[in-house]
């Protein structure tokens, strides 16, 4: 039980990393900066208390997690309209 009370807290934990990278992403792209996963990468060391070539391996790994929930963040205009993208990107059929 305890295997998976962590194992829950430790997705849980990813997510929050993965929309948090994504917004700075996203507001890397919209700022125009040049390498906006490098300075992403950057943000999450500094703010998660990660050390940075944790970091980046964390968002080199999750590349493609990041730039689709960043597509759901340029996408959206209210956190209902993010989820409704966050849905397509998991369900692309609409089946």
């Amino acid at each position: 039980m305890a295997d998976r009370t962590r194992g829950e807290n430790g997705a849980r934990a990813t997510k929050e990393r993965l929309i948090k990278t994504a917004r700075m992403y996203t507001m890397c792209q919209k700022a125009g900066v040049a390498e906006p996963l490098d300075v992403a990468g950057l943000a999450l060391a500094a703010f998660e208390d990660m050390p940075l070539p944790q970091a980046m391996v964390f968002v080199r790994s999750n590349e493609r997690n990041i730039e689709d929930l960043a597509w759901a963040f340029k996408s959206s205009g209210s956190a209902q309209e993010f989820e409704q993208r966050i849905k397509q990107l998991k369900n692309p059929s609409g089946n």
